[in-house]
């Protein structure tokens, strides 16, 4: 287990004060960040984020308004250069939470992209100390453990080096599972419910799927107070305010939004994952155990079979040594487990999508905090919310994504669970899951550090190329140089339609050549109307695939 007992006594006495603890995660946060390339992140979002923070930089100002260099041809930006870019008023806004970017805008302004991660950075060290405040109601102790597993050796690692929201929702949304865990099982006092409310709303200004935790975690709550406490008047007043805590927060986060664009988006989102929810179910189904369980990124029977594996054989190896069960089968689960991670790391590049796969304490968290009675509450709180959180969750995410990131929340609780309960464990299977979830942290480090190196090296390579505008037509490439937004030209599209439609917007705008970003280097490329191939080139990308850019004249140049 996580502990500090190899230190001088009074190491550890200093590590056991917050203050110290949270400064000395940030410094390794800060640490850890020099690893990586400020031009290349965990996703695409993140460099639409980052593209707005250096428009607004270079502006001097909050607007986080992109602009568009074809706005002249393409009013509406349906092919603008960042895919999900929102044409609000006359502004083009590709963010997905305002309040995250209006927090980094001054950091990034004084001392560029890294000291503008200081806010997921401070997004991670909340979500430790909610983990440490966990631990400390399930079982007793001092909780360190739980924070140092969560700061360091979980995705909240990862998440801590890259300006996403995940880790303040994450954090925000663990910490109203404390409150209303106190609510039920401690002193009840009014403020409880408005504070857990308020917390959630925090929570849904970053991420949409705050909601969905937050309608099952306050629905338990008040279930559990009723049934279980035969207290009606407190699940009253827990459940109203936790709507009007809610409700505060969310009309503060749309007078945010008006005042600084004219308009509302976030609560558009909702309503978006709303009716979009239920779609696709069998897509949906396939998502849900691969964000539960997958080591791999893929829908092939090996991210199946593989997830299983896993899921079922860290369950019972937790169960046997808890139960002290001797002799061939531990060592056996414990090889099969170890057996899984290997093949996953012989080909370490890529996401692993699933919870289980990045946060095997999890697993020890679900089947040792079910046991006792002050760890069900956290455990409903972390598994009751995922149905709805699947069922209204952006189709055709999974596979792109580190830990299932919309259910970063349940990893956060479990994890905070199960290592509150490692000492009911055999000494050396405590070490085994620390172990592992070491080893699949420090494999996700490495791997986004050359994820960022390789995304530079090709933004500086289509940087430097010739055509005076790229079109791609894969959306999401352009997405990924946000750090060199501004320095080419570019038109995205997601269908052949909207193609063609860029190639004329490229013809409209004078351009004399423009150059065609491919992910399928194999499908030919198409024609288009007033321009001719002159060239084809391949650009090394992502994990040994290549972008090709085909070059294409215009037929009114001489």
């Amino acid at each position: 287990m996580v502990s500090t007992t190899g230190l001088p006594a009074g190491a550890r006495s200093w590590l056991r004060r917050p203050l110290v603890a949270a400064l000395v995660l940030l410094l390794v946060y800060v640490g850890l960040s020099f690893l990586n390339d400020t031009r290349g992140y965990l996703g695409t979002d993140t460099g639409g984020k980052v593209a707005t923070l250096k428009v607004m930089a270079e502006r001097g100002d909050l607007d986080p308004d992109v602009g568009y260099w074809a706005r002249d041809w393409d009013a509406e930006g349906r092919v603008h250069g960042f895919f999900y870019t929102s044409h609000i008023g006359d502004r083009y806004v590709n963010i997905t939470s305002l309040p995250m970017v209006l927090a980094g805008e001054p950091l990034y302004r004084l001392g560029g992209y890294r000291l503008a991660l200081l806010v997921p950075m401070a997004g991670s060290i909340l979500a430790a100390f909610a983990a440490r405040a966990i631990s400390r109601r399930v079982r007793d102790g001092d909780g360190w453990a739980a924070f140092w597993i969560v700061g360091l050796a979980s995705p909240m690692t990862i998440y801590a080096l890259d300006f996403w929201e995940h880790s303040l929702g994450a954090g925000l949304l663990a910490w109203a599972a404390v409150v209303l865990w106190d609510a039920v099982e401690a002193r009840f006092m009014w403020w409880k419910g408005l504070a857990a409310g308020a917390l959630i709303g925090a929570a849904f200004s970053m991420r949409t799927e705050a909601l969905a935790f937050g309608f099952a975690m306050v629905g338990l709550a008040c279930i559990v107070l009723v049934v279980r406490r035969r207290n009606g008047g407190a699940a009253l007043v827990t459940g109203t305010g936790a709507v009007v805590g809610l409700a505060l927060l969310i009309a503060g986060n749309a007078a945010l939004e008006w005042a600084v664009l004219g308009s509302t988006f976030r609560s558009g989102r909702a309503q978006g994952a709303a009716s979009a929810g239920g779609g696709d179910s069998l897509l949906r189904l396939k998502e849900a155990v691969i964000t539960t369980m997958s080591p791999v990124s893929s829908f092939g029977a090996e991210a199946y079979v593989l997830g299983a594996c896993l899921t079922v054989a860290l369950a019972y190896l937790v169960w046997c040594s808890a139960h002290r069960r001797k002799g061939f089968v531990p060592i056996a689960l414990a090889a099969v487990v170890g057996l899984v991670y290997l093949i996953r790391f012989s080909s370490w590049r890529g996401f692993i999508p699933g919870l289980v796969a990045t946060t095997p304490l999890a697993v020890a968290g679900v089947v040792l905090g079910w046991a006792r009675l002050s760890g069900r509450l956290f455990v409903a709180f972390a598994l009751v919310p995922l149905p709805l959180v699947f069922y209204f969750q952006f189709a055709g995410g999974a596979l792109p994504q580190w830990a299932g990131r919309y259910i970063l929340t349940t990893g956060v609780i479990l994890v905070a669970v199960g290592a509150a309960c490692l000492p009911r464990l055999e000494l050396w299977v405590r070490r085994f899951l620390v172990g592992l979830s070491v080893a699949v942290t420090v494999s996700g480090l490495v791997w986004l550090s050359v994820r960022s190196h390789e995304v530079a090296r090709a933004a500086e390579v289509l940087e430097g190329r010739p055509e005076a505008v790229l079109i791609s037509p894969d959306g999401f490439v352009p997405r990924e140089f946000g750090g060199s937004y501004g320095r080419k030209n570019w038109l995205a599209s997601s269908n052949s339609n909207d193609l063609q439609f860029a190639a004329q917007v490229a013809l409209a705008s004078g351009a004399p050549t423009l150059g065609l970003v491919a992910l399928d280097v194999e499908q030919a490329p198409p024609a288009f109307d007033g321009w001719q191939i002159s060239g084809s080139e391949l650009v090394p990308f992502l994990a040994h695939t290549e972008l090709r850019v085909t070059t294409y004249t215009s037929r009114a140049e001489p």
